[in-house]
């Protein structure tokens, strides 16, 4: 799945890209112009086949969204079985730290 997961990744963008331009594109409809009813292209009655369009814009738009939560990789849960060959804590700090040899100088004093 590593492999495959970029070119989904890629895949899923596109397609939400083109979706939401498409969208906000015949949601506009630039190219339309009715002044008998608006100034604004906006304004003008949709037709079927924009409707239709439209709607293939934003299914595409949310295919490509779904697609991009189903490919982000995911960070497994660390659980018992995973952190067990680490070991235990021990019961106190103490008991862990080494033992101090008497003869030895101590590490601060300057010479």
């Amino acid at each position: 799945m590593s492999a495959f997961r970029p070119f989904l990744l890629s895949l899923a963008a596109l397609l939400a890209l083109l979706g939401a331009v498409g969208g906000i594109v015949m949601f506009l409809q630039p190219w339309r112009s009715c002044p008998e009813v608006d100034d604004s292209s906006a304004g003008c009655p949709a037709a079927s086949g924009d409707l239709a369009l439209l709607g293939l814009a934003v299914a595409a738009m949310v295919v490509g969204l779904v697609l991009w939560l189903a490919a982000i990789p995911r960070h497994p849960k660390i659980t018992g079985e995973l952190a067990a060959p680490f070991g235990a804590l021990p019961a106190s700090p103490a008991s862990c730290a080494p033992p101090v040899d008497a003869a030895r100088e101590p590490a601060d004093e300057g010479k």
